[in-house]
């Protein structure tokens, strides 16, 4: 019996885990995405601050936090080196407008993969900031990332 609960929770717990994308975003200026849990894995990528990450796993020692980004490529990351600030990322070259609207002027323009940090929405339009501080409004078909912080 004790084994039948265990076997039980075990995969309630495993489904409602990933019934919701958890997200976290990158807090540090830069950091690396490694091969596995530990500072003296290989690193694979480069990642700057407000990229957001798909989360899917922990470490033994829960130290280490498993993540995807947009375009799927997945590695290690230190969980010290994650925000719960809402993020965004750019899924190809975009125009970031003055206002939402796309007759608005173009306040500057951002390659694939530039993350930025989520401020507000309305309607279809999401307001960001890049980490110098300036802020435009892009459409929500062109950003991968989250507006919210799930546990």
């Amino acid at each position: 019996m004790k084994k039948f609960f265990i076997i039980s929770l075990t995969l309630f717990l495993s489904c409602n885990a990933f019934a919701v994308a958890r997200f976290a975003s990158v807090g540090v200026k830069q950091g690396n995405i490694r091969s596995c849990a530990s500072s003296k894995c290989s690193k694979k990528f480069l990642v700057w601050k407000y990229t957001p990450l798909e989360m899917f796993g922990v470490s033994k020692d829960r130290q280490w936090v498993e993540v995807k980004d947009f375009e799927g490529y997945s590695g290690w990351i230190h969980k010290d080196l994650l925000s719960e600030t809402p993020a965004l990322v750019a899924k190809s070259d975009i125009n970031v407008r003055v206002k939402p609207d796309v007759k608005s002027d173009v306040a500057w323009v951002v390659e694939k993969g530039y993350p930025m940090k989520f401020i507000k929405k309305q309607g279809s339009w999401l307001q960001v900031e890049d980490d110098d501080g300036v802020k435009g409004w892009v459409h929500s078909s062109v950003v991968w990332g989250f507006l919210e912080y799930r546990k």
